[in-house]
This record gives structure tokens, C-alpha cells and sequence, in this order.
């Protein structure tokens, strides 16, 4: 019984710990790693850039977590030398603002094509119903059709 106790209690910590995302000071790099970006290779992350900048940035990354400082406090010290350029998901303001605000106009711009285009192709109501004239001539065209059809099958 204590054996079972003891499984449900490391099993409730482990749940505890992955559900409040609870990360050590390596994960913490690690992400704001992913975060910015290189200067030398200009489209890949410090994480993953071989550059000799992206590995003094990872160093400076790790001692200032090891030192406690926050994730805004470190993105701040290398915004502050490198301009909002060093992050790869730059604020939403200024000069990238567009970048930020492209999709959604492109999304609206469809959107509207796209009712424009429905609405002119859906027939009015009424518009499918022919009138009594159109209806006879196609009757007569339709008996036409069946007899032209009977006198070629009877040879």
C-alpha cells in the first residue's frame, strides 16, 4: 500500500510540475535562444546559427539567466544593442506593423472576393421558373424530339 502511495504522489508532483510548465534555467535559455536572431546568418535563430556571434549571444543568453534576470529583461539588452531586428517575431508597431496587419488584410480582401463572386452567380428567386411561353416550346421541342426518335427506331 505505501508502495502505491508513494507511485500517486510522484505521479501527482510530475502532473503538477508539467501542467504549471514549470522550467529550469537551461529551458529558459533555450527559448529565448529560439527567439533571437542572428546577425550574422540574418534568417536563423542564435539556437541554431554555427556563427561565432550566435554562440557569444547563447553565452551572454546563459549567464544572464544563471544571473536571474527575466525573459524581458534579456530580450531588452539585446534590443537595446541590436534594434527590434534581433527578434525574430518583432513587435507589432512601427515599421512592422504592416508585416502584422498583411495577413488579415489579405484574409478581408478574400473574404470580399469571395461574397462578390457568390453574389453574382446566385440566380434570383424566380429566375430558374420559365414562363408559360418557354415552357410550350419546350414541350414542343421535347415531343419533337420522341417522335423524330420513334419514326428511327421502326425500320
Amino acid at each position: 500500500m505505501s508502495i502505491v502511495l508513494a507511485v500517486l504522489s510522484l505521479l501527482g508532483v510530475t502532473m503538477a510540475g508539467l501542467l504549471t510548465g514549470w522550467s529550469g534555467t537551461e529551458d529558459q535559455a533555450s527559448e529565448l535562444e529560439q527567439r533571437l536572431r542572428c546577425p550574422t546568418c540574418a534568417s536563423v535563430s542564435i539556437a541554431e546559427s554555427p556563427s561565432d556571434t550566435a554562440t557569444a549571444m547563447r553565452t551572454v543568453v546563459a549567464e544572464q539567466v544563471a544571473a536571474g534576470r527575466t525573459d524581458q529583461q534579456i530580450i531588452d539588452y539585446f534590443r537595446a544593442r541590436y534594434g527590434d531586428w534581433v527578434l525574430l517575431d518583432p513587435p507589432a508597431k512601427g515599421q512592422t506593423l504592416p508585416l502584422w496587419l498583411l495577413p488579415f488584410a489579405a484574409l478581408a480582401v478574400g473574404a470580399v472576393v469571395l461574397i462578390f463572386l457568390r453574389g453574382r452567380r446566385s440566380p434570383e428567386p424566380g429566375d430558374d421558373v420559365l414562363d408559360p411561353a418557354q415552357l410550350e416550346r419546350v414541350a414542343r421541342a421535347v415531343e419533337q424530339a420522341r417522335a423524330k426518335a420513334d419514326r428511327e427506331e421502326v425500320p
